[in-house]
């Protein structure tokens, strides 16, 4: 055995390999290492040693060492995701499925410090051609949704000291995965769904989604009477009442335009008043009639399907003839979408934007820059004055 000046420790040639030994914080560790390779032998244990250094750092601090990823789930599972909003939670639930079966199971459960960022991207190559129950590969969407899970995962690690760095971060959305573009209706297509809603509750949800930008089943249904102030022209998005957290989980205040003013005063007025079983429903959106699966005053759940069934009577498309292959399907949320594009084609503040929409980081309001065509023309039509210099120069 002897001392090896370009890396710390003892190396001992064992078979076909080298037998490494080295002391850190009074404490010997033995490793074995399967190589030949001199270079590649000194490379590795000085990583390995760095790594026992920064452990017995930590453990001097009184620090917990050796976290694996067995440990960080249990602890996310138990404390973060119950903060999170209801749909949320359900997303977070299933890509945390996927992370157990590949870094647990896949993997042997390693520590934290020692996944490295090569890993990462060997889970989503993984990941996109194993479904959990299934043996269809993919979308990008779902994969690059486990990637965000996994980096706030070790978001939170790094936030309670049980690893030094995310290897997630230098992970981006893999190639040849094509993120979905969300379908801004033009003006006419957006008036053209607001009359195919024969249901005057759903006409007001789609007006109110489309107009304030809520997000369609985990605030704008979750709205009640005392939410709407009709004085001021604001609707607050409440967040903490009652258990329910929307998914910035802050409440927030929305102004209203004139045309959603006057829906929800018309709406108001019909409906504010009205008493089932001589109880008066506290949510805007609720069922007037008693079925099934629910009782005339309770909340609604979903108009996902009355919504769905409105939009090829209004052949929102730009009326695609029948057969054809669209490049997106529009979907409630794209309301959102166009809500925030219209806004900033306007030239509203990018700021106010921000605050009304909920979001946390104003990176995330300028990501919405699909603008629809209309806004586009823009750019080439003609200003509608002039200056006489700029006249003579046309």
């Amino acid at each position: 055995m002897a001392r090896n000046k370009k890396a710390p420790g003892h190396f001992e040639r064992r078979g076909r390999g080298w037998r490494w030994r080295v002391c850190v914080g009074g404490k010997y560790h033995r490793f074995t290492i399967t190589t030949l390779n001199r270079k590649e032998v000194e490379r590795w244990a000085r990583e390995k040693f760095d790594k026992l250094e920064r452990a017995h750092g930590r453990q001097l601090r009184g620090l917990r060492v050796g976290v694996k990823m067995v440990d960080l789930l249990t602890y996310f599972e138990a404390e973060r995701l119950p903060r999170l909003a209801p749909n949320t939670q359900r997303a977070y639930t299933g890509s945390i499925k996927s992370v157990r079966a590949f870094f647990i199971d896949r993997l042997g459960d390693l520590p934290l410090e020692d996944i490295e960022d090569d890993m990462v991207t060997e889970f989503l190559d993984w990941r996109r051609h194993h479904r959990l129950n299934g043996d269809e590969a993919l979308h990008g969407r779902t994969v690059e949704k486990d990637r965000a899970v996994l980096h706030r995962l070790f978001t939170v690690a790094q936030a309670r000291k049980w690893c030094k760095g995310n290897p997630v971060t230098q992970e981006t959305t893999p190639e040849g995965q094509d993120s979905r573009q969300p379908v801004i209706l033009t003006t006419a297509e957006y008036h053209a769904l607001l009359e195919a809603c024969p249901d005057p509750q759903v006409r007001l949800f789609v007006l109110f989604c489309g107009e304030t930008g809520a997000r369609c089943e985990s605030e704008a249904l979750w709205l009640r009477w005392e939410d709407i102030d009709f004085d001021a022209g604001f609707v607050t998005i409440v967040s903490g009442r009652g258990g329910h957290r929307t998914k910035g989980g802050r409440s927030r205040s929305v102004p209203l335009t004139a045309r959603v003013r006057e829906a929800l005063k018309a709406y108001f007025a019909a409906h504010r008043f009205a008493a089932y079983d001589g109880v008066r429903p506290e949510y805007v959106f609720h069922h007037t009639r008693t079925r099934r699966h629910y009782q005339a005053g309770q909340r609604v759940r979903s108009f996902r399907r009355a919504v769905d069934s409105a939009v090829p009577r209004a052949k929102v498309l730009n009326g695609t003839p029948e057969g054809a292959t669209l490049p997106a399907q529009w979907v409630m949320h794209d309301l959102r979408h166009r809500r925030i594009t219209t806004w900033l084609a306007e030239g509203k503040s990018p700021v106010l934007v921000k605050e009304a929409l909920g979001h946390a980081d104003l990176k995330t309001t300028m990501g919405y820059t699909h603008l629809a065509k209309e806004h586009l023309r823009a750019l080439v039509e003609e200003p509608t004055t002039a200056t006489p210099a700029q006249a003579q120069a046309r």
